[in-house]
C-alpha cells in the first residue's frame, strides 16, 4: 500500500472513530482518486454493519449508527458496482438503509418524549428536596441509558421498535455465502442466522405512538411496501443460487416479509380504530383528516375500509 494511501485509510478510520460525517466523507473522496477499490470496501463495511463499530464517539452532526449507515449508503452508490457483496440492486440497498433510518427517528423522537417525561418529574422532585439542585440538573437531563427498561407503554414501544431496527441490520448483511456439496458430501460451512420473530399483539403498543407521528410511520410504511414489492418482484424459489459450488443463501426473506406486513397492518388498524372514536364523538373533521394514512394494500383486507 502506499504511504498516501495508508494515511488517507488511517485518517478514514479518525473521523470513523470520532463521528465526523464530513471530514470522513471528504477522505473518502480523496481515497478514491488513490484507490477506488479500498475506499468503495469501506463504505461497504460501514453499510454492511450498519455503523456498528466500537468505541464511536457519537456526535450532534452523526448521533446514531442508522444516520452514518444511511449517509454511507449514499457516498456507496456513487460508486461502480456498489453492491457487489450484495446479492440485490443499488435501490434495494437505499431502501434498506433508509428503513433503518426512519425506525431509528422514531426511537429517538420516542426516547425524547420519555427523557422529558423523566426529567421533569426528577426536576420537580430535587427542587423540592435539594439546595444543590442547579449542580445535579445537567447530570438529570442527559441521563438516558434506563428509558428503555421501564416507563410503561412508551418504554414497550421502544423496545418494539428495537426489534425492527435489529431486523433492519439482518436485512443490510451481505448474503451468506456457504460452500457447496460436492458428490463425495463434502461439509459445509454453514452460517446460522438468529431469527427476528414479532407478534402481532407486540405491536398493540405502539397504536398511540403511531397517531403522534403518523408521518414519520406513514414514511416507514411506504418504505416497507417497496421492500416487499422488491420481494414479490423476485421468484423466492430462486433465491438459493448454485455458483461454481457456492450457494448464496438469502435466508429469512418470506419470515421478514411477515413481519414487516405486521407493521403496515398495525397502522392501519390504529387509524382505522381512531377514525372510528371521532366518527362516533361527532369529530368528522377529526375522523376525515386520517384518510390520507390509508392504503388498501398495506395488510388490511378491503372490506375493514368500508
Amino acid at each position: 500500500m502506499e504511504k498516501e494511501t495508508e494515511l488517507l485509510s488511517r485518517l478514514v478510520a479518525n473521523h470513523l472513530h470520532l463521528a465526523q460525517l464530513e471530514p470522513l466523507r471528504a477522505t473518502i473522496l480523496a481515497l478514491r482518486t488513490k484507490d477506488r477499490e479500498l475506499a468503495r470496501a469501506i463504505l461497504q463495511t460501514i453499510v454492511a454493519n450498519s455503523g456498528r463499530f466500537e468505541n464511536i464517539a457519537w456526535s450532534p452532526s452523526c448521533p446514531s449508527p442508522a444516520l452514518l449507515t444511511y449517509l454511507s449508503t449514499l457516498e456507496l452508490l456513487q460508486f461502480n458496482n456498489p453492491t457487489s457483496i450484495w446479492s440485490f440492486d443499488p435501490d434495494t440497498l437505499r431502501i434498506r438503509a433508509e428503513f433503518l433510518l426512519l425506525v431509528q427517528v422514531l426511537i429517538d423522537k420516542i426516547l425524547a418524549s420519555l427523557r422529558r417525561d423523566v426529567n421533569l418529574d426528577n426536576i420537580e422532585k430535587k427542587e423540592s428536596e435539594s439546595d444543590g439542585f442547579e449542580e445535579e440538573k445537567p447530570e438529570l437531563l442527559d441521563r438516558s441509558e434506563d428509558l428503555k427498561e421501564g416507563n410503561g407503554e412508551l418504554g414497550d414501544c421502544v423496545r418494539v421498535l428495537d426489534r425492527f431496527l435489529e431486523l433492519g441490520m439482518r436485512r443490510l448483511r451481505p448474503d451468506v455465502v456457504m460452500d457447496g456439496c460436492d458428490d463425495g458430501g463434502g461439509e459445509e460451512d454453514k452460517a446460522v442466522l438468529e431469527k427476528v420473530l414479532i407478534e402481532e399483539e407486540e405491536l398493540v403498543c405502539l397504536r398511540k405512538v403511531i397517531m403522534d407521528y403518523a408521518d414519520l410511520f406513514d414514511a416507514l410504511c411506504t418504505n416497507i411496501q417497496r421492500q416487499l414489492k422488491g420481494l414479490d418482484d423476485v421468484d423466492l424459489g430462486m433465491a438459493i443460487m448454485v455458483r461454481r459450488e457456492k450457494v448464496r443463501v438469502d435466508s429469512f426473506d418470506e419470515e421478514h416479509k411477515g413481519v414487516l406486513s405486521l407493521m403496515q397492518k398495525s397502522v392501519q388498524l390504529a387509524h382505522l380504530d381512531t377514525m372510528k372514536v371521532s366518527t362516533k364523538d361527532g369529530d368528522i373533521e377529526g375522523a376525515v383528516s386520517h384518510i390520507r394514512f390509508l392504503h388498501l394494500d398495506h395488510g388490511v383486507e378491503e372490506v375493514v375500509y368500508r
